[in-house]
C-alpha cells in the first residue's frame, strides 16, 4: 500500500530533496538523469546519494531505468514533494492534511497555514493520456516530447495567475495564495461541490446560478477569458449560498479560434443542468449574450 503523502513528507530528508531537485535540474537535458550528473549537481558525498536513492525509490518518489543509458526520473509524486517542501519552507502551509478530492487531472488536499485551512492542488494533466492534453490544451502543443513536469508546471501558473486575475474583478471563485512548480495553494470555502448537491430552494438555486453568470460574464468581459470545461463538477456551493466557479487551468482566450464554441458549451450545459436538477428556467439564448456584454440587464 503507497504511503499517504502527509507521511511521505515525514520521512523524507534533507538529502532526499536535495538529490530530488538535481534530477528536477537536469530532466529538461537528460530523461533519465545518470548518476554522475546527480553526484555533480547534488555535491553529496556518493554514499548520502545511494542512500536517498533507496529511500526515494522505495517511497516511489523516483523511478530507476537500467541499460546503456542508466538513470533516474522524478515521479508525480516525486514532484509533489518538491512542492510541497518549497510550500513548507516558505511558511505558505505549515502542515499538509488529508486529500479531500481526486480527479483525471487533479489532486486536492486540506492544509494548514499561517491563515487558516487552504487547499492544495496538485496538477496531474497526462496522468491518463498524455497525448490527450497536448492534442487539446494549444500550451502544450508548444513544449517538445513528452515533458509532463513542465506541462503540469504551465498549468499550475495558468491556473494560479487566472485566479489573480478573476479575484482581482471580483469573480467569485477561490482566492489565489501562492503556486510552485504544479501546486497551487488558494483558499477553502466551506460548502459543497454543485453535483452532490441533491436539493436546492428556488431563491438558493436562482441565487447561485447568477453567481456562476456573473462570474462567466467577469472572466469574459474583464479577462479575456471562458473558462471551457463548466459543468456540476466545477461549482461550488458556499455555506453562505454562493456559487462559486473552481478549476481553471483549461480555460481559453476569448479571441482563440474555439472560444465561442467553449463558452456556448458553458453556458448550455450549466442552465440545462439547473433547469434539470432544480427547475431553474431560463433562456441560455439570453444568458450568453449577457456573458459576453452584448445585453446589460441581467438574465436571472
Amino acid at each position: 500500500m503507497t504511503a499517504l503523502l502527509a507521511e511521505i513528507l515525514d520521512r523524507v530528508e534533507k538529502n532526499d530533496v536535495i538529490v530530488l531537485y538535481s534530477i528536477e535540474r537536469n530532466l529538461t537535458r537528460y530523461k533519465y538523469v545518470p548518476l554522475e550528473v546527480i553526484e555533480r549537481v547534488s555535491r553529496l558525498p556518493p554514499s548520502s546519494i545511494q542512500k536517498s536513492i533507496k529511500r526515494l525509490t522505495e517511497l516511489k518518489l523516483v523511478r530507476r531505468r537500467l541499460g546503456n543509458f542508466s538513470g533516474y526520473t522524478l515521479t508525480y509524486r516525486g514532484l509533489d514533494v518538491l512542492a510541497l517542501n518549497s510550500l513548507l519552507r516558505r511558511g505558505y502551509i505549515t502542515r499538509l492534511g488529508d486529500k479531500i478530492g481526486v480527479g483525471k487531472e487533479s489532486d486536492i488536499y486540506i492544509a494548514e497555514s499561517p491563515r487558516g485551512l487552504v487547499v492544495v492542488k496538485l496538477h496531474r494533466e497526462g496522468r491518463t493520456s498524455f497525448s490527450k492534453v497536448r492534442r487539446v490544451r494549444s500550451y502544450a502543443q508548444e513544449i517538445e516530447g513528452e515533458d509532463w513536469i513542465r506541462v503540469v508546471k504551465t498549468i499550475g501558473e495558468r491556473e494560479f495567475k487566472a485566479l489573480v486575475e478573476l479575484r482581482s474583478n471580483k469573480a467569485l471563485v477561490p482566492e489565489p495564495v501562492t503556486y510552485n512548480r504544479h501546486a497551487v495553494v488558494q483558499e477553502y470555502i466551506r460548502g459543497v461541490d454543485l453535483y452532490k448537491v441533491e436539493d436546492l430552494d428556488e431563491e438558493t438555486a436562482r441565487a447561485t446560478l447568477a453567481d456562476v453568470i456573473e462570474t462567466l460574464r467577469i472572466a469574459y468581459t474583464k479577462v479575456g477569458i471562458v473558462h471551457g470545461d463548466l459543468s456540476q463538477y466545477n461549482v461550488l456551493i458556499s455555506e453562505d449560498g454562493r456559487g462559486y466557479v473552481i478549476d481553471w487551468p483549461q480555460y481559453v482566450y476569448k479571441g482563440e479560434e474555439s472560444s465561442g464554441e467553449l463558452l456556448f458549451r458553458d453556458v448550455k450545459y450549466i442552465t440545462s443542468y439547473y433547469e434539470r436538477k432544480f427547475g431553474v428556467s431560463v433562456d441560455a439564448g439570453r444568458v450568453l449574450k449577457y456573458v459576453k456584454g452584448e445585453i446589460n440587464e441581467k438574465p436571472l
